[in-house]
């Protein structure tokens, strides 16, 4: 079972920890009890990278406190590689600018305004070749390349910090525009490694290979 969905654990009506286990007999059967541990070790060993994805697909406010404290703790570390700037003003700045990388990171197609015009699909229909083929044919939604999300633009970003600490516009395309996607690179990255733990947890055990192996949902 993909991490994403084990997370929705706390529900007892979630929709694919049901569907999950009607799938599930004998030793292989993936309880609920294996989950909760699963996800215990997980956040002992990827704290960060778990409450981010919390924070992404449960919307927790408390998991995005804790994501964010750790982003902005690498964006204070890696600001050294970008900027040689000090002061309270560009402390400010680079913690707006955590706060909008996490923003971005945690954007579903459920989050209010962030649907494209596709619906969230992800898809639009292709009309000519549908027309010939008689039968609706998709495509990848061209505005948002298949993430079904709305294009964030950097000028939010821009804007947001020359209200405390002024930046030119080239100056943010050279330095920060580069910073804010290492801050959005290091959440995927983070969430990597914690799907990568909670795989390695539940495959250790032969009660969780079938639902991290051929039945992952």
């Amino acid at each position: 079972m993909r991490l994403k969905y084990a997370i929705t654990i706390g529900d007892p009506k979630s929709a694919q920890i049901v569907a999950v286990q009607s799938r599930s007999t004998g030793n292989s059967h993936l309880s609920r009890d294996d989950i909760v541990t699963a996800l215990g070790l997980t956040q002992s060993r990827c704290r960060t990278g778990l409450a981010l994805i919390y924070a992404k697909y449960t919307k927790d406010p408390y998991s995005a406190e804790m994501a964010l404290a750790g982003l902005q703790q690498y964006a204070t570390a890696t600001a050294k590689k970008y900027f040689s700037e000090s002061g309270s003003g560009f402390r400010i700045a680079i913690s707006i600018m955590a706060m909008l990388a996490l923003e971005e990171y945690c954007r579903t197609a459920d989050t209010p305004g962030a649907k494209c015009l596709c619906g969230g699909r992800g898809q639009t229909r292709d009309l000519k070749k549908s027309k010939k083929n008689g039968f609706p044919v998709y495509q990848e939604c061209k505005r948002c390349k298949g993430t079904g999300l709305r294009p964030l633009t950097q000028t939010r970003c821009h804007h947001a910090i020359i209200k405390h600490f002024p930046v030119s516009q080239s100056t943010y395309s050279r330095y920060w525009r580069p910073f804010y996607d290492d801050l959005l690179s290091w959440c995927y990255r983070q969430e990597s490694l914690a799907e990568d733990s909670y795989n390695l947890i539940t495959s250790l055990n032969p009660r969780f290979r079938e639902m991290t192996g051929n039945e992952q949902v």
